[in-house]
């Protein structure tokens, strides 16, 4: 009987223990790394390259671009030669934009660091932002900064 009351105190103070143990590992892990996405090593182990800003003044006027959102949206717009784009968003849990779906004047440039730049005028706030891309197989990603291996990577699509 001794023993079937000290099991029972036992084992949950074993799967309470477990539990705080598996909560630490993944607090400390990068959320990009808990949701699944990827962050720049994990880029360079895949052998992505980066792509040179003459690279980029070749692929991007006219693509089509397709970007994904940590929040899930995906975004859509083709680079006009002249530097401007209208975008649409399907708007998936973001609050900030107040609709289903959304759409934005914006622009785009090739910066001399090498740098895909884009500024989006959504009705509700703005976003200005500068990605390296890296190609890695058929594949695009984005990241801020080529100095911080953590860095979240976005998956983009350019085509023609």
């Amino acid at each position: 009987v001794r023993s079937s009351i000290m099991s029972r105190i036992i084992f949950p103070l074993g799967v309470v223990i477990f539990r705080s143990i598996l909560a630490s590992v993944l607090l400390s892990l990068p959320l990009a790394v808990q949701a699944g996405g990827l962050v720049l090593n994990d880029i360079k182990a895949q052998n992505g390259v980066q792509l040179s800003a003459d690279e980029l003044k070749q692929l991007m006027p006219n693509a089509k671009v397709v970007s994904y959102t940590k929040e899930g949206s995906t975004r859509r717009w083709t680079n006009e030669p002249n530097g401007k784009f209208v975008g649409s968003s399907d708007v998936r849990r973001d609050p900030g934009m107040g609709k289903k779906s959304s759409t934005a004047q914006g622009t785009w440039h090739v910066g001399d660091n090498g740098t895909y730049c884009v500024t989006l005028n959504w009705p509700k706030r703005s976003e200005n932002w500068c990605r390296y891309i890296f190609k890695v197989g058929e594949k695009y990603y984005g990241v801020k900064t080529v100095a911080d291996g953590a860095t979240i990577a976005h998956e983009f699509k350019f085509s023609k």
